[in-house]
């Protein structure tokens, strides 16, 4: 007898593992740059344009980009920056990966030091951490019913079940133009720049993604002329986009990340040909992943009452999406903008960070999570000599994702996304950050089941066909359903019904029940 399968698209959570590398390099100041006489500000960010996974192994291609913001020691240009791309090809054992597996891979820069060898000079040290996900794609095959039903009872079972049905990556391109406002100089060269995301959202439409939120540039730039040769400004960039996906589709429960990747801004003319327009060109890197949940019918268990069934079955491995929080926390905190100097804070003017999830664990409402805010503050100080200076700031947080009934076994994946920053002028050396925090959480409950795979049919034998009584009294024990009990006593559900009188279930200890035996046709 010949079952029938259906196959379900599952993707399963193979390994987990963190590498770390230390990057010490050299980087030259460039031939039009001014000697280097102190740091002011630095940005790390890794770029991974290339994933290859091989058998207990994982090639990892990509670049480090190192800026660098410092005072010179040319009067003409008191002020000046440098940028340097390393390149990153990395080899990483991953015990346990193929080749046919999906990689998910995201770096953290856990430290960088900028030390100044000499004046045209600088060192670069740093230590990257890269989190590897490796998650195993595959199809498990569900039994759905048997070809021939001839005098065959089937049980049904009808469980929740997820499926995948996206797992890849994408980009989205954002480019806009800004014109500086009456009233500000040209624009000679750009010294600085933040590009940050805010309130990115995305929803899934009919193979379509609708992408909506706000770029928010800064930009601190050498003026043509004028008192104040340093200028800054910043901009609140609004997109709305949509970006064709054929896998989308509006019913589906999406979870997707979204990265800043490459991005570049550009000095460009305005309609008058003079340099006050600048060209913003960002990168969104997509992590698409998108989920179906359903209820399918799948074959249980099953008997003949004139011949005998023997069940073979084996195990099917899934999981199921079992919950899904996007929650977001206020955070703020007050700091010297320099300790034990006095009057130097006059003006913020940028602050740019990232939300790191550090751990997190299940407590009895939710999940409790712990994190880090790490920003870095622009400000202008009362300081002739320095009139631009900058502060590395830490703040940590803590925050409960309420969610019910979070079992010790699920699995969470969770990510934390900053969503606001902003820094405001307490008093002369004091500044509060004010910031908030995005924290996704996705649950997935591991499930086993077991499936029907063949069908034996074997003969019943006399002895066991006269074993059975034609007639009986059955009374209910606890426990005891009517699929179990017309099974044993070789009759059928339908049967059951028709001699005893509103017979359902769940059925009472002590019931009593009147049986019928109803095997015809009997293989002997």
């Amino acid at each position: 007898m010949k079952v029938e399968k259906k196959a379900v698209r599952s993707g399963i959570l193979k390994l987990e593992k963190n590498v770390q590398i230390t990057l010490d390099e050299d980087m030259n100041v460039p031939d039009t740059r001014p000697d280097v006489e102190k740091i002011i500000e630095s940005r790390g960010e890794v770029h991974i344009d290339e994933i290859e996974v091989l058998t207990d192994r994982l090639r990892l291609r990509g670049n480090f980009l190192v800026q660098i913001l410092y005072l010179s020691t040319d009067p003409e240009q008191q002020i000046s920056c440098m940028e340097h791309d390393f390149a990153i090809e990395e080899f990483m054992n991953v015990e346990g990966a193929e080749s046919s597996d999906i990689a998910k891979v995201t770096a953290d820069l856990e430290d960088l030091t900028i030390s100044i060898i000499n004046s045209r000079k600088c060192g670069v040290r740093s230590v990257i951490y890269f989190h590897i996900a490796i998650s195993e794609m595959k199809f498990v095959e569900c039994t759905t019913g048997i070809e021939k039903k001839e005098n065959v009872q089937c049980l049904y079972e009808s469980p929740s079940m997820t499926e995948i049905i996206m797992n890849k990556k994408d980009i989205q391109r954002i480019k806009a133009t800004v014109s500086l406002p009456a009233g500000k100089p040209n624009i000679r060269e750009i010294l600085w720049n933040s590009t940050q995301l805010r309130d990115v959202d995305i929803r899934m439409l009919e193979n379509k993604l609708a992408i909506r939120g706000s770029v928010f540039l800064f930009v601190l730039y050498q003026a043509e002329e004028g008192k104040e040769p340093v200028q800054y400004y910043d901009w609140e960039i609004p997109f709305t986009n949509e970006l064709e996906c054929a896998d989308s589709q509006e019913n589906l429960i999406g979870n997707i990340a979204v990265l800043l990747g490459n991005h570049q801004v550009t000095i460009k003319p305005d309609i008058d040909g003079e340099p006050r327009d600048i060209e913003m060109e960002v990168v969104l890197d997509l992590d698409l992943k998108a989920y179906h949940e359903f209820k399918m019918p799948l074959l249980k268990d099953m008997y003949a009452n004139n011949r005998k069934l023997k069940l073979k079955t084996s195990p099917i491995q899934f999981e199921n999406l079992i919950f899904q929080n996007n929650a977001k926390t206020k955070v703020s905190q007050r700091v010297e903008a320099a300790t034990g100097e006095i009057h130097k804070l006059l003006q913020v003017l940028n602050v740019e960070g990232n939300v790191r999830i550090e751990d997190f664990h299940f407590a009895k409402q939710g999940i409790a999570t712990e994190g880090l805010i790490f920003c870095n503050v622009l400000y202008i100080a009362g300081d002739d000599t320095a009139p631009i200076q900058s502060k590395e700031v830490v703040i940590p947080f803590e925050y409960l994702v309420e969610i019910p009934e979070v079992m010790e076994s699920d699995r969470c994946e969770i990510r934390g996304v900053l969503e606001q920053i902003g820094g405001y002028v307490v008093d002369s050396n004091e500044l509060e950050i004010r910031a908030v925090a995005g924290i996704y959480v996705t649950g997935f409950s591991p499930q086993t089941m077991y499936m029907i795979d063949e069908v034996e049919e074997i003969p019943y034998t006399e002895e066991e066909i006269s074993k059975i009584p034609s007639i009986t009294g059955y009374i209910v024990k606890e426990g005891d359903t009517l699929w179990n009990i017309a099974k044993h006593y070789g009759t059928t559900i339908e049967k059951m019904k028709q001699y005893n009188e509103n017979l359902t279930e769940p059925l009472e200890s002590g019931q009593k029940i009147f049986l019928l035996k109803e095997m015809e046709n009997l293989v002997i």
